[in-house]
């Protein structure tokens, strides 16, 4: 049997996890390198990456019978050849699974044609798995895309463990809590936290090159727009909390931000309901979980910054649990369990 993981990011990123593929599968898992994480700042990139999602996938159909199990570590790689399987109808040889599964339906007409798009990729008998890390994102996915739910494999996410590269590092910000991200984030909220009289000593710092305050921001608000990649972990690390304020719960967003988090021993706040707080956070031990009241919020962040002890066990705790879960290694072990026991392998 050969595997093969497609992958749109640099192969380091994602050594572990195919070595616990090749571990468990007891074959080798090759890594498939093509590019198109160049990230959303213009649509010209936009337009190139969209461009790859669908020519890096035609180039692999055009040698499918080289490839037993194809697993597409960026979705649409897999999406596409099952979209290109279907669309020539020709034999089922590759055994097809998309990682990181996700989708979110569109609004007007680009969204109608989105939706049949994705239901073409994925309602057909060539894409045999799609991974999520949520139960509940499996429903409102299967609802929405007529798709047996016996077509997911519901296991957490993992990132590398850079932990060394990243606990000395330093900022030039102290006594600061963190929030990272582009989309799926009430960033609005939080800064409404920010604006009681318990915080206004606290610093919040938001990186986002996404966000558009409504408002002019709070003195103890900073919105830094030119952080990113790698850049993001020292101000991870040395944060006092890490917080996700999610905007819609029902989607799969924040998990890079939350395990990363985990792995620098940060405690890690999100808001409820959510998925991460389903599928990674036991309130209290590894991270906090907390409703959207801007009261309630702002009386448990301040309990937390005033609690060194506490703040440092729930850091233990959850680098402890990354370790045992989530890391990368560990989330190939798991997806790998799952197809041995499906596939047969």
């Amino acid at each position: 049997m050969k595997c093969i993981l497609f992958v749109d990011c640099d192969r380091e990123e994602v050594q572990t996890f195919s070595e616990a593929i090749s571990s468990v599968l007891k074959e080798e898992c090759t890594i498939k390198v093509a590019r198109s994480d160049y990230g959303q700042k213009n649509k010209l990139i936009n337009i190139f990456r969209y461009i790859k999602y669908f020519m890096a996938p035609l180039l692999f159909f055009l040698s499918r019978e080289k490839c037993d199990l194809l697993l597409g570590w960026q979705q649409f790689y897999a999406l596409n050849m099952a979209f290109y399987c279907r669309l020539f109808k020709v034999k089922k040889s590759t055994k097809i699974v998309a990682l990181n599964f996700t989708y979110k339906r569109k609004k007007g007409f680009l969204g109608s044609i989105y939706y049949k798009y994705m239901k073409y990729c994925v309602d057909n008998i060539y894409l045999d798995f799609m991974h999520v890390p949520s139960y509940n994102y499996v429903e409102s996915c299967s609802e929405e895309l007529g798709v047996d739910k016996s077509k997911f494999i519901v296991r957490g996410f993992g990132v590398p463990d850079l932990f060394d590269n990243w606990k000395q590092s330093k900022v030039d910000c102290s006594d600061y809590s963190l929030t990272i991200g582009r989309s799926n984030r009430d960033f609005d909220f939080l800064v409404s936290v920010w604006g009681t009289p318990c915080l206004e000593k606290h610093r919040l710092v938001i990186i986002s090159d996404t966000y558009m305050p409504k408002k002019e921001l709070p003195k103890n608000v900073i919105l830094r727009d030119d952080i990113t990649g790698d850049e993001q972990f020292p101000w991870i690390a040395n944060a006092d909390l890490v917080i996700i304020p999610i905007n819609d719960g029902t989607i799969c967003s924040g998990d890079t931000v939350l395990l990363n988090s985990m792995m620098l021993k940060r405690t890690t706040i999100v808001t409820t309901p959510s998925t991460l707080q389903e599928m990674y956070i036991k309130d209290g031990y590894n991270g906090v979980a907390i409703a959207k009241d801007i009261d309630l919020f702002a009386q448990q962040v301040c309990e937390f910054l005033s609690d060194d002890k506490r703040r440092n066990e729930i850091g233990e705790n959850a680098r402890k649990m990354y370790l045992e879960n989530f890391s990368r290694y560990a989330m190939g072990r798991q997806i790998a369990e799952f197809l041995k026991k499906h596939l047969g392998y």
